[in-house]
């Protein structure tokens, strides 16, 4: 019995290790109501102005990804499904531009908390972090509602979190578009580099200082400020904003009448 144990134990951390979840084909998949997609529109701005074969797109990949993807959530969190969804279309709507959106090298499970909780790990109180070791986000649920209650004050801690697991997927990938991707990080930090413009981005208060820690918090918490403030961004860094629409693919402000180049409807 001890023996039979031991090697469910195991056959359960290689399922969950390797991602095999993701590519279980007897998932079910279930297809977004009406009320969802409402829900995804009052939540997302840039949802409703998508054209009709973006949206497309957008939905097929939020049904794959909330299927697809373990959400384990501990203590008492209400509105699981909601947050399951919310979360989904957060890291479909950042990876829209790209071809590769599933991250299967980079984040296999989402964890959330009700509230701020004590990680084990890094032995002190999160809000919200990502583990590459463990290919895993974890949030705060009332830290992700409240990055959607204001819409525009860049303040989002699921697009923040998301944004680093996209970039560890990117550093592990050959495609061509992670090598576009890790193009944009190095060009990121050459503006950091150049004279005066780090104090720049200090003095205009627009990003928050958090983001000055290193370069992959400077992305991340860029990437709120292009999701939620893009007109602003684009007219006081457009240098700037051109290298991070480069590196997503798409741009939040700019919604063309049918995707952008390089962005083709799945078949």
């Amino acid at each position: 019995m001890a023996v039979a144990f031991l090697c469910i134990q195991a056959l359960y951390i290689v399922y969950y290790t390797l991602g095999i979840y993701a590519l279980n084909p007897f998932v079910r998949t279930k297809p977004l109501t009406d009320k969802e997609k409402r829900f995804l529109a009052d939540n997302f701005a840039v949802y409703s102005k998508l054209s009709p074969s973006l949206k497309a797109k957008c939905d097929k990949r939020i049904i794959w990804f909330r299927s697809r993807k373990k959400f384990i959530f501990y203590g008492k969190v209400d509105k699981k499904k909601e947050l399951t969804l919310l979360l989904s279309a957060s890291v479909v709507l950042m990876t829209l531009g790209l071809k590769s959106y599933k991250m299967r090298r980079s984040l296999l499970r989402i964890v959330i908390y009700p509230s701020k909780y004590y990680s084990r790990i890094n032995r002190r109180h999160h809000l919200g972090e990502y583990n590459p070791r463990f290919k895993t986000v974890i949030f705060s649920a009332d830290t992700i509602w409240e990055g959607f209650r204001i819409a525009d004050d860049n303040v989002n801690l699921a697009l923040h979190e998301f944004a680093h697991a996209l970039s560890f997927e990117m550093i592990k990938q050959s495609s061509w578009e992670a090598r576009k991707f890790r193009v944009g990080l190095k060009k990121i930090k050459e503006l950091f580099l150049r004279e005066g413009y780090a104090q720049k981005l200090v003095d205009s208060n627009y990003f928050r200082d958090y983001g000055m820690t290193n370069l992959q918090e400077f992305f991340s918490v860029a990437v709120e400020n292009y999701a939620e403030t893009p007109h602003l961004f684009l007219a006081d860094f457009p240098e700037l904003y051109g290298i991070i629409q480069k590196m997503l693919g798409f741009d939040f402000q700019v919604l063309p009448n049918e995707p952008l180049g390089g962005v083709a409807m799945e078949t």
